[in-house]
């Protein structure tokens, strides 16, 4: 009986590698978030984010509101602010922002403006794509209190979002 080998699996490998599909970014636009991150003074806050309705599928420009407080008599803070962020790189199921926030963060010393030039990162796994999970790295600028100058904000700042 002659030995036969199948050219399909080859065949259909190679169609694969020639006609790639263009990656497509998560479209966030007109969703609302909720979940909680660490961004604006490492302890942990709830956040709101929104993104901007935009004529393009790739282009998520999110507005997001953030607040948290501790009563622990060891460590009292409260922190309330707001990010602005533009994506500019899009990948599936991926999106990777610039931006900046402002703040207020009162901590158990002083209390202060916080600026935040920063990049993030927004990723969905696959099977829970309502769920994204955020790292973002970037600069803090404090100004007032006895705190005035800049640090770098450098630490693995993590959240986690639901959108809606």
């Amino acid at each position: 009986m002659p030995r036969t080998c199948s050219m399909a699996p080859l065949l259909v490998g190679v169609l694969a590698l020639a006609l790639p599909t263009a990656a497509a970014a998560k479209d966030l636009r007109n969703r609302v978030g909720v979940g909680f991150n660490t961004f604006f003074d490492g302890g942990q806050n709830l956040a709101v984010r929104y993104v901007v309705p935009s004529g393009s599928d790739a282009m998520n420009i999110v507005v997001e509101g953030n607040a948290g407080f501790s009563t622990l008599s060891l460590d009292e803070r409260f922190a309330a602010g707001g990010r602005l962020l533009t994506s500019v790189v899009a990948e599936d199921n991926m999106n990777f922002y610039l931006g900046g926030g402002l703040g207020y963060v009162k901590g158990p010393v002083d209390d202060h403006l916080r600026l935040q030039p920063l990049a993030s990162v927004d990723f969905f796994f696959f099977g829970l794509e309502n769920l994204g999970f955020t790292s973002s790295f970037g600069l803090n600028i404090d100004v007032g209190g006895g705190s005035n100058g800049l640090s770098t904000a450098s630490q693995a700042s993590a959240g986690l979002t639901y959108w809606f």
